[in-house]
């Protein structure tokens, strides 16, 4: 441990959003209202994961965790609004219509120019070509400006489709976040990639994406998610990473345990723990001790916990087959990106 202070870098990246610790160094000082605000929120999603499957409200759960981000979100109006989108999309339903016409329907009335939304379809967001502001992956963020990306436009299709009765469900595939629709034509289940509004086969992101074998086996991307596994992925979306971006590492982890109880094969997840473990060697020993070699014996062992627990997290993930993308995985994204924008007149 002697020498200059070791830190096992965790990268917190996770469905395209740059799920980073993105706090300061020193611990926020103490506020006690807030403290119980935090508290509250933890007991809260405890009984938002605890509902029986099959019985849950995925749009309520949604506006609750979104809630604990942004105390100012209006529950009650979001909620109406997501009633309303609902109402819009089945007074389209031509009679008799299968689940693949009501599916498309769906789709064409967010997405298509029309009466039904009166001519401002929901769109893809090119203002953050990183996802780095999680206020624009809050659903009444996306309802007022209709913009959004890969987190939040997956999410509320997956709302409507529940609520119109239709099979689908969420799942994720490296970075990026898809809605799972269960084809009755083909009797099997196909994705719905909601930032496009296009139909692909699993074969489609396992090349595009190189989803290696070990993943695929694993199931840790394209399995349909169960609803409480759902409302697990609202709150690693947001509410983990706006924890961690507070610098507020223990209301991170704790959330981060109820999430991994619900979905043990959660890789996001697990980096996400490396991240927070990161975050507790920056605010109690990188911030006081310049070298490892400076801090006090009684000390040590809690810094090597942390930093045990980095690697055991990040390697836990990898042993799953999830795998940290590179520049050059990074620099392709932001080219296809910058391509989209380009073709898009309405990207801004």
């Amino acid at each position: 441990m002697a020498g200059t202070m070791s830190r096992i870098a965790a990268s917190g990246l996770g469905v395209l959003l740059l799920f980073g610790a993105g706090g300061g160094i020193a611990s926020p000082p103490v506020d006690f209202k807030a403290a119980q605000a935090r508290d509250a929120n933890i007991a809260t999603l405890r009984r938002l994961l605890d509902q029986p499957e099959g019985q849950i409200d995925l749009a309520r759960a949604k506006v609750a965790i979104d809630h604990m981000v942004d105390p100012t979100v209006d529950m009650d109006g979001t909620l109406r609004q997501v009633d309303q989108w609902v109402a819009k999309i089945r007074s389209r339903f031509p009679p008799g219509a299968t689940n693949k016409a009501k599916a498309d329907v769906l789709v064409s009335t967010l997405y298509e120019p029309g009466p039904w939304n009166d001519r401002r379809p929901f769109g893809y967001d090119y203002a953050d070509p990183y996802g780095r502001d999680i206020r624009k992956s809050l659903l009444s963020t996306y309802l007022a400006t209709r913009k959004g990306q890969c987190v939040v436009m997956p999410t509320f299709v997956a709302l409507l489709g529940q609520k119109l009765g239709l099979p689908m469900t969420l799942t994720t595939v490296p970075y990026h976040l898809v809605v799972k629709y269960g084809d009755e034509e083909q009797g099997a289940w196909t994705n719905l990639d909601a930032t496009s509004g296009l139909f692909h086969d699993d074969s489609g992101y396992e090349q595009a994406l190189n989803i290696s074998p070990v993943a695929l086996k694993n199931e840790i991307f394209l399995r349909p998610y169960s609803q409480r596994e759902s409302v697990a992925l609202f709150a690693i979306a947001v509410l983990a990473p706006h924890y961690l971006k507070k610098g507020q590492p223990e209301e991170a982890l704790q959330v981060l345990d109820l999430i991994l109880a619900v979905n043990p094969k959660d890789t996001v997840a697990m980096t996400l723990k490396a991240n927070a473990y990161g975050l507790l060697v920056d605010q109690r020993f990188r911030s006081k001790y310049p070298k490892a070699d400076h801090i006090p014996v009684a000390e040590q062992a809690e810094f090597e916990t942390y930093n045990s627990q980095i690697v055991a997290w990040r390697t836990k993930a990898e042993e799953l087959g999830w795998r940290e993308w590179t520049k050059a995985d990074w620099d392709k994204y932001l080219k296809h990106f910058n391509n989209e924008k380009a073709k898009d007149q309405g990207g801004t």
